[in-house]
């Protein structure tokens, strides 16, 4: 059992006239704006560039996500993602790259060549488109763009780049072809 009145009356937190008349110093009262008109200031523009606040500090806000949609930067950053991907996983390019390297001087059949060259081109327009759709993930990409979109249109796009010019060098290293004498009949 307590001996102290209990207090069961409305408790009164407004402030006290000569409290609301003291000036406020501190860091606590510089952070928070004292009129409708600071707050107006310090809000941003539709275009999300920084406003001027009292003194004139500059006031930078958090950009807002862009919304996703069939035709925005995270959607062309995964479509650049799965190309690479098939690109990668197909493994033509490299497999071709290494037969030529092979090959050397070594004659080969006109018709084996014209064959490696089509294979070498298609491969590569593959990295190619690859590297087009990193492109445009990066260019439509803003402040509100989400970082895992940026990050992975930059990584695909050195990765097809890199698939490019795999393409090119298989592409020249290629020997010419000659034509393959006729077999002599036997018997």
């Amino acid at each position: 059992m307590s001996t102290s009145p209990e207090n069961n009356g409305p408790t009164d937190n407004t402030p006290q006239p000569d409290e609301a008349a003291a000036p406020a110093t501190g860091p606590a009262a510089e952070a928070e704006p004292a009129t409708a008109e600071e707050v107006a200031v310090e809000e941003t523009d539709a275009t999300g560039e920084a406003a001027t606040g009292p003194e004139g500090t500059t006031v930078v806000a958090q950009p807002e996500p862009r919304p996703g949609g069939a035709l925005s930067a995270e959607t062309f950053s995964l479509v650049a993602l799965f190309l690479l991907i098939l690109t990668m996983l197909s493994g033509r390019l490299v497999e071709l790259f290494a037969t030529v390297s092979s090959i050397g001087d070594q004659p080969v059949a006109a018709a084996q060549v014209a064959q490696l060259n089509t294979q070498i081109t298609t491969s590569g327009a593959m990295a190619a488109i690859t590297v087009l759709f990193a492109v445009l993930a990066l260019v439509l990409s803003g402040t509100g763009t989400r970082t895992w979109a940026r990050w992975t249109a930059t990584a695909t796009l050195i990765t097809g780049l890199l698939f490019v010019a795999v393409a090119i060098a298989t592409y020249v290293m290629v020997p010419v072809g000659v034509e393959q004498p006729p077999m002599m009949p036997m018997g």
